[in-house]
Protein backbone atom coordinates (compact mmCIF):
# COMPACT_ATOMS: atom_id res chain seq x y z
CA UNK A 1 0.00 0.00 0.00
CA UNK A 2 2.79 2.48 0.87
CA UNK A 3 4.40 1.85 -2.51
CA UNK A 4 1.14 2.72 -4.24
CA UNK A 5 0.68 5.92 -2.23
CA UNK A 6 4.17 7.08 -3.16
CA UNK A 7 3.37 6.51 -6.81
CA UNK A 8 0.05 8.34 -6.52
CA UNK A 9 1.84 11.32 -5.00
CA UNK A 10 4.42 11.11 -7.77
CA UNK A 11 1.74 11.08 -10.49
CA UNK A 12 0.08 14.09 -8.89
CA UNK A 13 3.35 16.02 -8.82
CA UNK A 14 4.14 15.07 -12.43
CA UNK A 15 0.64 16.12 -13.51
CA UNK A 16 0.85 19.49 -11.85
CA UNK A 17 4.35 20.18 -13.17
CA UNK A 18 3.29 19.18 -16.68
CA UNK A 19 0.37 21.59 -16.64
CA UNK A 20 2.47 24.36 -15.11
CA UNK A 21 5.21 24.03 -17.75
CA UNK A 22 2.76 23.87 -20.63
CA UNK A 23 1.25 27.28 -19.83
CA UNK A 24 4.41 28.90 -18.45
CA UNK A 25 2.71 29.90 -15.22
CA UNK A 26 1.54 28.24 -12.04
CA UNK A 27 -1.54 25.99 -12.33
CA UNK A 28 -5.06 27.25 -11.57
CA UNK A 29 -8.06 25.31 -10.25
CA UNK A 30 -10.05 25.38 -13.51
CA UNK A 31 -7.06 23.95 -15.43
CA UNK A 32 -6.78 21.03 -13.01
CA UNK A 33 -10.47 20.29 -13.48
CA UNK A 34 -9.98 19.75 -17.21
CA UNK A 35 -7.14 17.29 -16.69
CA UNK A 36 -8.32 13.82 -17.87
CA UNK A 37 -5.36 11.54 -17.35
CA UNK A 38 -1.81 11.18 -16.09
CA UNK A 39 1.39 9.29 -16.77
CA UNK A 40 3.05 7.11 -14.12
CA UNK A 41 6.18 5.55 -15.68
CA UNK A 42 6.71 3.23 -12.69
CA UNK A 43 3.22 1.74 -13.09
CA UNK A 44 2.49 1.97 -16.80
CA UNK A 45 4.16 2.96 -20.06
CA UNK A 46 0.90 4.52 -21.19
CA UNK A 47 -1.08 7.38 -19.63
CA UNK A 48 -3.68 6.32 -17.07
CA UNK A 49 -7.03 7.84 -17.99
CA UNK A 50 -9.48 9.11 -15.41
CA UNK A 51 -12.53 7.01 -16.30
CA UNK A 52 -16.08 8.16 -15.66
CA UNK A 53 -18.16 5.71 -13.63
CA UNK A 54 -21.18 4.80 -15.75
CA UNK A 55 -23.43 1.83 -16.46
CA UNK A 56 -21.49 1.14 -19.66
CA UNK A 57 -18.19 1.07 -17.73
CA UNK A 58 -19.68 -1.20 -15.06
CA UNK A 59 -20.94 -3.69 -17.66
CA UNK A 60 -17.57 -3.74 -19.40
CA UNK A 61 -15.76 -4.33 -16.10
CA UNK A 62 -18.07 -7.23 -15.21
CA UNK A 63 -17.30 -8.93 -18.50
CA UNK A 64 -13.59 -8.74 -17.69
CA UNK A 65 -13.89 -10.64 -14.42
CA UNK A 66 -11.87 -13.86 -14.84
CA UNK A 67 -13.28 -17.35 -14.33
CA UNK A 68 -13.47 -17.83 -10.59
CA UNK A 69 -12.52 -21.49 -10.51
CA UNK A 70 -9.71 -23.07 -12.58
CA UNK A 71 -10.97 -25.96 -14.71
CA UNK A 72 -7.77 -27.90 -14.06
CA UNK A 73 -8.92 -28.44 -10.46
CA UNK A 74 -12.33 -29.68 -11.57
CA UNK A 75 -10.81 -32.10 -14.06
CA UNK A 76 -8.97 -34.07 -11.38
CA UNK A 77 -10.57 -37.43 -10.52
CA UNK A 78 -9.34 -39.19 -7.35
CA UNK A 79 -7.59 -42.53 -7.83
CA UNK A 80 -7.71 -45.61 -5.63
CA UNK A 81 -5.62 -45.17 -2.49
CA UNK A 82 -1.97 -46.24 -2.86
CA UNK A 83 -0.27 -47.56 0.27
CA UNK A 84 2.94 -45.87 1.35
CA UNK A 85 5.60 -45.55 4.04
CA UNK A 86 4.18 -45.35 7.57
CA UNK A 87 0.72 -46.71 6.77
CA UNK A 88 -0.52 -49.45 9.08
CA UNK A 89 -2.16 -52.43 7.34
CA UNK A 90 -4.77 -54.57 9.08
CA UNK A 91 -4.59 -58.12 7.67
CA UNK A 92 -6.96 -60.96 8.50
CA UNK A 93 -6.86 -64.48 7.04
CA UNK A 94 -10.14 -66.46 7.31
CA UNK A 95 -11.08 -70.15 7.17
CA UNK A 96 -8.25 -72.53 6.48
CA UNK A 97 -5.85 -70.60 8.70
CA UNK A 98 -7.60 -71.75 11.88
CA UNK A 99 -8.14 -75.34 10.69
CA UNK A 100 -4.58 -75.90 9.49
CA UNK A 101 -2.75 -73.75 12.03
CA UNK A 102 -1.58 -76.67 14.17
CA UNK A 103 -0.10 -78.54 11.23
CA UNK A 104 1.58 -75.46 9.82
CA UNK A 105 3.13 -74.26 13.06
CA UNK A 106 3.94 -77.63 14.64
CA UNK A 107 1.20 -77.34 17.20
CA UNK A 108 1.52 -73.58 17.75
CA UNK A 109 -1.54 -71.63 16.58
CA UNK A 110 -1.02 -69.15 13.78
CA UNK A 111 -2.40 -65.71 14.60
CA UNK A 112 -4.92 -64.95 11.83
CA UNK A 113 -4.81 -61.19 12.58
CA UNK A 114 -1.81 -58.94 12.01
CA UNK A 115 -1.16 -55.18 11.88
CA UNK A 116 1.83 -54.38 9.76
CA UNK A 117 3.57 -51.03 9.39
CA UNK A 118 4.81 -50.31 5.88
CA UNK A 119 8.56 -49.83 6.13
CA UNK A 120 10.53 -46.99 4.53
CA UNK A 121 11.41 -49.24 1.57
CA UNK A 122 7.71 -49.94 0.97
CA UNK A 123 7.76 -53.54 2.23
CA UNK A 124 6.10 -55.59 4.97
CA UNK A 125 6.82 -59.07 6.34
CA UNK A 126 3.91 -61.49 6.73
CA UNK A 127 4.27 -65.03 8.17
CA UNK A 128 4.21 -67.76 5.51
CA UNK A 129 4.18 -65.10 2.79
CA UNK A 130 7.59 -63.54 3.37
CA UNK A 131 8.59 -60.02 2.44
CA UNK A 132 6.09 -58.25 0.19
CA UNK A 133 6.63 -55.00 -1.68
CA UNK A 134 3.36 -53.12 -1.03
CA UNK A 135 4.48 -49.50 -1.57
CA UNK A 136 2.48 -47.73 -4.29
CA UNK A 137 -0.07 -50.55 -4.50
CA UNK A 138 -3.81 -50.45 -3.84
CA UNK A 139 -5.52 -52.42 -1.08
CA UNK A 140 -6.92 -54.88 -3.61
CA UNK A 141 -3.50 -55.44 -5.19
CA UNK A 142 -2.02 -56.19 -1.76
CA UNK A 143 -4.86 -58.59 -0.96
CA UNK A 144 -4.23 -60.53 -4.16
CA UNK A 145 -0.46 -60.63 -3.45
CA UNK A 146 -1.07 -62.08 0.00
CA UNK A 147 -3.61 -64.57 -1.28
CA UNK A 148 -1.19 -65.83 -3.91
CA UNK A 149 1.73 -66.09 -1.45
CA UNK A 150 -0.31 -67.90 1.22
CA UNK A 151 -1.69 -70.37 -1.32
CA UNK A 152 1.66 -72.20 -1.06
CA UNK A 153 0.89 -73.19 2.54
CA UNK A 154 -2.87 -72.74 2.94
CA UNK A 155 -5.77 -74.35 1.14
CA UNK A 156 -7.78 -71.61 -0.55
CA UNK A 157 -6.84 -68.77 1.86
CA UNK A 158 -9.41 -66.01 2.33
CA UNK A 159 -7.60 -62.74 2.95
CA UNK A 160 -8.92 -59.33 3.99
CA UNK A 161 -6.71 -56.21 3.94
CA UNK A 162 -7.50 -52.68 5.09
CA UNK A 163 -5.59 -49.62 6.30
CA UNK A 164 -6.03 -49.02 10.04
CA UNK A 165 -3.85 -45.89 10.14
CA UNK A 166 -3.21 -43.48 7.24
CA UNK A 167 0.16 -41.82 7.63
CA UNK A 168 1.91 -41.77 4.26
CA UNK A 169 -0.05 -39.05 2.45
CA UNK A 170 -1.22 -35.70 3.75
CA UNK A 171 -3.00 -32.47 2.87
CA UNK A 172 -1.70 -29.35 4.61
CA UNK A 173 -4.08 -26.76 6.05
CA UNK A 174 -2.48 -23.48 7.13
CA UNK A 175 -3.14 -19.82 7.80
CA UNK A 176 -6.11 -18.29 9.62
CA UNK A 177 -8.23 -21.43 10.03
CA UNK A 178 -9.14 -22.33 13.59
CA UNK A 179 -7.91 -25.90 13.00
CA UNK A 180 -4.61 -25.99 11.12
CA UNK A 181 -2.23 -28.87 10.54
CA UNK A 182 -2.24 -31.96 8.34
CA UNK A 183 -5.22 -33.92 7.06
CA UNK A 184 -4.53 -37.56 6.11
CA UNK A 185 -5.47 -38.78 2.66
CA UNK A 186 -7.61 -41.90 3.05
CA UNK A 187 -9.47 -44.40 0.92
CA UNK A 188 -12.43 -41.99 0.94
CA UNK A 189 -11.69 -38.94 -1.28
CA UNK A 190 -12.14 -35.54 0.36
CA UNK A 191 -13.38 -32.38 -1.31
CA UNK A 192 -12.22 -28.80 -0.87
CA UNK A 193 -15.50 -27.98 0.88
CA UNK A 194 -15.07 -30.79 3.42
CA UNK A 195 -11.50 -29.84 4.31
CA UNK A 196 -12.31 -26.13 4.67
CA UNK A 197 -15.41 -26.87 6.77
CA UNK A 198 -13.44 -29.13 9.13
CA UNK A 199 -10.65 -26.54 9.39
CA UNK A 200 -13.30 -23.99 10.47
CA UNK A 201 -12.58 -20.58 8.94
CA UNK A 202 -15.34 -18.89 10.98
CA UNK A 203 -14.09 -19.31 14.53
CA UNK A 204 -15.99 -20.46 17.59
CA UNK A 205 -19.72 -20.23 17.03
CA UNK A 206 -19.21 -19.61 13.32
CA UNK A 207 -19.91 -15.90 13.67
CA UNK A 208 -16.68 -14.21 12.61
CA UNK A 209 -14.50 -15.05 9.60
CA UNK A 210 -10.93 -15.51 10.75
CA UNK A 211 -9.32 -14.97 7.35
CA UNK A 212 -9.83 -13.84 3.79
CA UNK A 213 -12.17 -16.42 2.25
CA UNK A 214 -12.25 -14.36 -0.95
CA UNK A 215 -8.65 -15.34 -1.67
CA UNK A 216 -8.01 -18.91 -0.50
CA UNK A 217 -4.60 -20.08 -1.74
CA UNK A 218 -4.76 -23.60 -3.19
CA UNK A 219 -1.31 -25.00 -4.03
CA UNK A 220 -0.94 -28.14 -6.12
CA UNK A 221 2.23 -29.46 -7.76
CA UNK A 222 4.06 -26.14 -7.42
CA UNK A 223 1.27 -23.91 -8.73
CA UNK A 224 -0.91 -21.72 -6.50
CA UNK A 225 -4.53 -20.97 -7.43
CA UNK A 226 -6.38 -17.99 -5.95
CA UNK A 227 -9.96 -19.04 -5.18
CA UNK A 228 -12.83 -16.79 -4.07
CA UNK A 229 -14.36 -19.45 -1.84
CA UNK A 230 -16.78 -17.01 -0.21
CA UNK A 231 -18.35 -16.26 -3.60
CA UNK A 232 -18.53 -19.94 -4.53
CA UNK A 233 -20.16 -20.89 -1.24
CA UNK A 234 -22.90 -18.30 -1.84
CA UNK A 235 -23.52 -18.90 -5.52
CA UNK A 236 -22.69 -22.45 -6.55
CA UNK A 237 -22.08 -26.08 -5.66
CA UNK A 238 -19.12 -26.51 -7.98
CA UNK A 239 -16.59 -26.31 -5.14
CA UNK A 240 -18.07 -29.57 -3.80
CA UNK A 241 -16.56 -31.38 -6.79
CA UNK A 242 -12.97 -30.31 -6.25
CA UNK A 243 -11.22 -33.40 -4.89
CA UNK A 244 -7.96 -33.07 -2.98
CA UNK A 245 -4.89 -35.26 -3.27
CA UNK A 246 -1.66 -35.83 -1.40
CA UNK A 247 0.59 -32.79 -1.26
CA UNK A 248 -2.16 -30.20 -1.70
CA UNK A 249 -1.84 -27.10 0.49
CA UNK A 250 -4.87 -25.01 1.50
CA UNK A 251 -3.89 -21.64 2.97
CA UNK A 252 -6.29 -19.02 4.36
CA UNK A 253 -4.65 -15.56 4.33
CA UNK A 254 -5.18 -12.99 7.05
CA UNK A 255 -7.85 -10.42 6.19
CA UNK A 256 -6.77 -7.55 8.45
CA UNK A 257 -5.46 -5.51 5.50
CA UNK A 258 -8.23 -6.52 3.11
CA UNK A 259 -9.76 -3.05 3.16
CA UNK A 260 -11.34 -0.23 1.21
CA UNK A 261 -10.44 3.29 2.37
CA UNK A 262 -12.76 6.31 2.18
CA UNK A 263 -10.92 9.58 2.74
CA UNK A 264 -11.31 13.25 1.93
CA UNK A 265 -14.56 15.12 2.56
CA UNK A 266 -16.66 12.20 3.73
CA UNK A 267 -18.67 12.81 6.89
CA UNK A 268 -16.70 10.09 8.66
CA UNK A 269 -13.62 8.86 6.75
CA UNK A 270 -13.21 5.16 7.35
CA UNK A 271 -11.27 2.01 6.43
CA UNK A 272 -13.71 -0.82 5.75
CA UNK A 273 -12.72 -4.45 6.29
CA UNK A 274 -14.07 -6.60 3.47
CA UNK A 275 -15.65 -9.98 4.10
CA UNK A 276 -16.55 -10.34 0.43
CA UNK A 277 -14.50 -9.81 -2.71
CA UNK A 278 -15.94 -6.37 -3.30
CA UNK A 279 -18.36 -3.77 -1.97
CA UNK A 280 -20.54 -1.27 -3.89
CA UNK A 281 -19.30 2.32 -3.88
CA UNK A 282 -22.64 3.46 -2.45
CA UNK A 283 -22.28 1.10 0.52
CA UNK A 284 -18.72 2.30 1.20
CA UNK A 285 -19.90 5.92 1.21
CA UNK A 286 -22.81 5.00 3.48
CA UNK A 287 -20.36 3.43 5.95
CA UNK A 288 -18.49 6.75 5.84
CA UNK A 289 -21.85 8.43 6.68
CA UNK A 290 -22.08 9.98 3.25
CA UNK A 291 -20.53 13.15 1.84
CA UNK A 292 -19.97 16.13 4.06
CA UNK A 293 -22.68 18.48 2.78
CA UNK A 294 -20.85 21.66 3.73
CA UNK A 295 -17.33 20.86 2.48
CA UNK A 296 -17.57 18.12 -0.16
CA UNK A 297 -17.81 18.38 -3.92
CA UNK A 298 -20.12 15.60 -5.04
CA UNK A 299 -19.00 15.78 -8.66
CA UNK A 300 -15.42 14.92 -7.70
CA UNK A 301 -15.40 11.50 -6.07
CA UNK A 302 -12.29 9.63 -7.20
CA UNK A 303 -11.55 5.92 -6.88
CA UNK A 304 -7.87 5.02 -7.03
CA UNK A 305 -7.20 1.34 -7.74
CA UNK A 306 -3.60 0.05 -7.46
CA UNK A 307 -4.31 -2.77 -9.93
CA UNK A 308 -7.30 -4.30 -11.65
CA UNK A 309 -7.89 -7.91 -12.74
CA UNK A 310 -5.20 -7.47 -15.39
CA UNK A 311 -2.71 -5.96 -12.94
CA UNK A 312 -3.10 -2.43 -14.30
CA UNK A 313 -3.56 0.74 -12.19
CA UNK A 314 -6.87 2.55 -12.69
CA UNK A 315 -8.42 5.89 -11.68
CA UNK A 316 -12.20 6.37 -11.77
CA UNK A 317 -14.34 9.42 -11.20
CA UNK A 318 -17.93 9.31 -9.94
CA UNK A 319 -20.48 12.12 -9.93
CA UNK A 320 -22.40 11.86 -6.66
CA UNK A 321 -24.11 15.25 -6.93
CA UNK A 322 -27.46 13.75 -7.97
CA UNK A 323 -29.66 10.77 -6.96
CA UNK A 324 -28.85 9.05 -10.26
CA UNK A 325 -25.19 9.14 -9.28
CA UNK A 326 -25.97 7.13 -6.16
CA UNK A 327 -27.92 4.60 -8.22
CA UNK A 328 -24.93 4.09 -10.52
CA UNK A 329 -22.63 3.93 -7.48
CA UNK A 330 -24.75 1.06 -6.18
CA UNK A 331 -23.64 -0.99 -9.20
CA UNK A 332 -19.96 0.01 -9.15
CA UNK A 333 -17.98 -2.47 -7.04
CA UNK A 334 -14.89 -1.49 -5.10
CA UNK A 335 -12.21 -4.07 -4.41
CA UNK A 336 -9.54 -4.51 -1.77
CA UNK A 337 -6.99 -1.65 -1.54
CA UNK A 338 -9.22 0.79 -3.42
CA UNK A 339 -9.04 4.36 -2.12
CA UNK A 340 -12.16 6.52 -2.40
CA UNK A 341 -11.31 10.21 -2.26
CA UNK A 342 -14.16 12.69 -1.84
CA UNK A 343 -13.17 16.06 -3.34
CA UNK A 344 -13.51 19.41 -1.63
CA UNK A 345 -15.90 22.16 -2.71
CA UNK A 346 -14.11 25.20 -4.11
CA UNK A 347 -10.64 23.65 -3.80
CA UNK A 348 -8.51 21.89 -6.40
CA UNK A 349 -9.15 18.19 -5.79
CA UNK A 350 -5.65 16.96 -6.56
CA UNK A 351 -4.05 19.58 -4.34
CA UNK A 352 -6.41 18.65 -1.54
CA UNK A 353 -5.74 15.00 -2.17
CA UNK A 354 -2.03 15.44 -1.40
CA UNK A 355 -2.86 17.06 1.94
CA UNK A 356 -5.23 14.23 2.82
CA UNK A 357 -3.12 11.33 1.65
CA UNK A 358 0.18 12.19 3.36
CA UNK A 359 -0.99 11.60 6.95
CA UNK A 360 -3.08 8.67 5.77
CA UNK A 361 0.03 7.11 4.19
CA UNK A 362 1.91 7.47 7.46
CA UNK A 363 -0.95 5.70 9.25
CA UNK A 364 -0.98 2.79 6.77
CA UNK A 365 2.80 2.42 6.93
CA UNK A 366 2.67 2.36 10.71
CA UNK A 367 -0.05 -0.33 10.67
CA UNK A 368 1.87 -2.49 8.22
CA UNK A 369 5.09 -2.14 10.22
CA UNK A 370 3.26 -3.21 13.38
CA UNK A 371 1.82 -6.27 11.60
CA UNK A 372 5.28 -7.27 10.37
CA UNK A 373 6.67 -7.05 13.90
CA UNK A 374 3.83 -9.20 15.23
CA UNK A 375 4.33 -11.83 12.57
Amino acid sequence: MDKFFKKVILLTTISLLTISCSIGTSFRANEIKSFKGTLIPELSDEPILIEKVSIDLIEKEERKIPLNLPLSLLNYSPESYKVGFGDVLFIYVYGETERLSAALARGAAINPIFEKIVRDDGTIFYPNAGILDVGGKTIEEIRLMLTDALSNVLNNPQVDVSVSEFKSQKIIVSGSFQNVGTVPVTTVPQTLTEVIANANPFGEGGQRPLGDLTSVKFTREGYTYDIDYEYLARNSQIQNYIYLKAGDVIHLPDNSLNQVHVIGEASSPVSINLTRKNIPLSVALAKAKGLNQSTSKGKDVYILRPKDFEGKPRIFKSDMSSPSGYLVAGEFNLQSEDIVFVGTAGVTSWSRFIQQVLPFTDFINSSESTDLIKN
